[in-house]
């Protein structure tokens, strides 16, 4: 069982990651392209349209049978006549009546007639003269509201530019009409009321104020919890390219009479521009080109519905970022990057397919960036510490396999895995006497002296691009031809085993020092095919070579002893260097193993000055 700080690596990681993502979709550039990726979502499942909802439209048609806009108002008062002869219950104008006119009495008259009309209102946010104050009879109670919002966290209500007496005396109700875009000019969020300076107050929009008129102002609380908590509803109009629009009656045609009565019977008619040049148009989640009429329908189709869409919190979406970055956690513990990539993939497939399938069936979004942007920083982040963790290993292993091995296994693990041959020089160094000098000495000074004589011999050997295979004791085992185009593997490994030999003078002080003689070794090498490859079980491996090159190579160590040398390399070796050592043959050598051929073997008593040249200039200067 791992130890629990192991366990607490990964899970601890994985939810930095997933704070550390929370914080950047929320607090950097990156929360607009959250925001743009929640557009795409909310456009998957627009709301139902309401059949008690129409638009008058002013638009290209009434303007051709008109004239030039704005109209004299009595034409609203005619409009109004007919909508109430229909049978029309709430009218609200997204329209600024703004200066006085003649006909503004007449259009009153026409107001009072009806009943229940609603008029917008202007916002100026730079006025500097004292604001108009709206009559309290026009304001609504906080109350209904006060169960799911709070008074503080709303917008205070501006500056508005109210309509003339006359006709402000004669509306039931007023509604300000300003949609409030984001900072990158979208309409995602409406407000529907804003707090009317320090009282219990707060002033509508004017599709609040409609539907308030239309369905009694008793029942506001109804659609309070439709609100997010600033007072506001998600604008989804829907959009201009589907087949769902707004149901829509030209203003002329109302005019005229020409609509059937059941087509206004009973509902809420919203009356505003949408005649080419005349209007403001702007993006929604939804629609790239609303209208202002649009927004407010849109709005309003929410409290008529009584169904809103529902965007995720930021509290939410980091509650919900934590869960996923403690799942990964707990597949990181696994350390099975096949693991890591399952659940990649799975949870990316859960965070889109999920967004989408709640958006449909309830209209609460989730906003796909954050979980995908967890997703695959969780993903990479556990995949980079698991690399980092590989590699801390493969450090680690360099101290028992030497880098040219080491890359072999990396590089052909399956031809390694079955064995390959391959020609090799291998070197076998022994040093003498040691067995009867270990008994003399205490455990640690045996252990120390081992370790810095190998250490050093270890040095040598990489230097020359060698391979420490194992050590044997006292004695050690070195394979060359390894690494990539080691065709020279006889010259490195006769010139590795002569830098050995001066390697060991240096050691001398601290040698005999510590046991009282000198230090000698002697070194075998001997260059052929041997079988290289990994050999073992499958509770252990090790990464060697076999055969009958690497048993003479350690014979001619063991025959440094009766040749009395320091260095005896193998007739096969020494045709390969035989330009570059300064070596003795010693011809009939009966070798253990080998008793039917006595061989020539080479006692090798230095490097020609060419050799140490060359030597000097490339492999001792630069590390292979």
């Amino acid at each position: 069982m791992r130890p629990f700080d192991e366990w607490l690596k990964p899970i601890a990681l994985c939810l930095l990651v997933a704070m550390t993502c929370w914080f950047l979709s929320v607090a950097t550039p990156l929360h607009w392209l959250s925001v743009r990726m929640t557009d795409g979502l909310l456009r998957s499942s627009p709301l139902p349209l309401s059949s008690d909802l129409l638009l008058i439209a002013i638009d290209d048609a009434t303007l051709q049978a008109l004239g030039r806009f704005p109209f004299d108002r009595q034409v609203y008062g005619q409009m109004l006549d007919r909508l109430r002869q229909a049978g029309a219950k709430v009218v609200a104008f997204d329209l600024l009546f703004l200066e006085p006119t003649p006909s503004d009495a007449k259009m009153a008259e026409a107001m009072k007639r009806f009943g229940k009309v609603v008029l917008g209102v202007g916002v100026a946010f730079h006025r500097t003269k004292e604001p108009a104050l709206l009559p309290e009879r026009l304001l609504l109670p906080f109350a209904p509201f006060a169960h799911h919002l709070r008074l503080s966290d709303l917008l205070s209500a501006p500056t508005f530019v109210l309509p003339p007496r006359p006709l402000r005396e004669a509306c039931a109700a007023v509604g300000f009409v300003f949609p409030f875009p984001d900072p990158d000019g979208v309409c995602r969020r409406f407000p529907q009321v804003l707090r009317w300076k320090n009282t219990r107050k707060v002033v509508p929009s004017l599709s609040l104020a409609a539907w308030a008129l239309w369905a009694g102002k008793e029942k506001v609380k109804r659609v309070a919890p439709l609100l997010a908590n600033d007072g506001s509803v998600w604008v989804t109009p829907p959009d201009v390219g589907g087949s769902v629009r707004f149901p829509t009656l030209s203003f002329v045609r109302v005019l005229r009479g020409d609509f059937h009565p059941d087509w206004v019977k009973g509902k809420v008619l919203l009356v505003g521009l949408m005649a080419t040049g005349l209007t403001d148009r702007l993006p929604t989640p939804t629609n790239p080109i609303a209208s202002g009429l649009e927004i407010h329908a849109a709005a309003l189709n929410v409290f008529l519905q009584r169904q809103s869409v529902k965007v995720a919190s930021e509290l939410f979406q980091g509650v919900l970022l934590l869960a996923i970055g403690l799942i990964f956690g707990m597949v990181g513990v696994t350390r099975n990057p096949r693991r890591y990539l399952y659940a990649f993939a799975g949870t990316a497939a859960i965070a889109v397919s999920g967004s989408i399938l709640l958006m449909h069936w309830t209209h609460f979004a989730i906003p796909p960036f954050p979980l995908l942007l967890t997703v695959w920083s969780c993903w990479t982040a556990l995949t980079a510490w698991s690399l980092a963790e590989h590699r801390r290993a493969y450090e680690q292993l360099r101290a028992y396999i030497a880098y040219p091995a080491l890359d072999e296994l990396t590089s052909m693990p399956e031809q390694l895995q079955v064995g390959e041959r391959r020609e090799i020089s291998v070197l076998f160094s022994d040093i003498r006497g040691f067995t009867r000098l270990a008994a003399s000495l205490a455990p640690y000074e045996v252990v120390t002296l081992l370790g810095t004589y190998f250490t050093r011999m270890t040095e040598i050997v990489n230097l020359y691009g060698g391979t420490v295979n194992k050590f044997l004791g006292d004695g050690m085992m070195a394979i060359f031809g390894l690494g990539e185009n080691q065709f020279d593997h006889a010259e490195r490994a006769v010139t590795c085993a002569c830098h050995m030999l001066e390697e060991v003078e240096s050691l001398q002080k601290e040698w005999q020092r510590a046991t009282g003689e000198p230090l000698r070794i002697g070194i075998g090498v001997h260059s052929g095919i041997a079988v290289v490859g990994v050999i073992g079980s499958e509770q252990r491996k090790e990464f060697t070579a076999l055969g009958a090159t690497v048993n003479l190579a350690q014979r001619l160590e063991q025959l440094t002893k009766d040749l009395k040398a320091n260095l005896v390399i193998s007739e096969d070796t020494y045709e390969r260097v035989a330009d570059l050592v300064i070596a003795e043959p010693v011809s009939g050598v009966v070798i253990k193993g080998y008793e039917e051929t006595p061989m020539t073997v080479y006692c090798v008593h230095g490097l020609t000055d060419e050799m140490r040249r060359l030597r000097s200039q490339f492999w001792v200067a630069t590390n292979p």
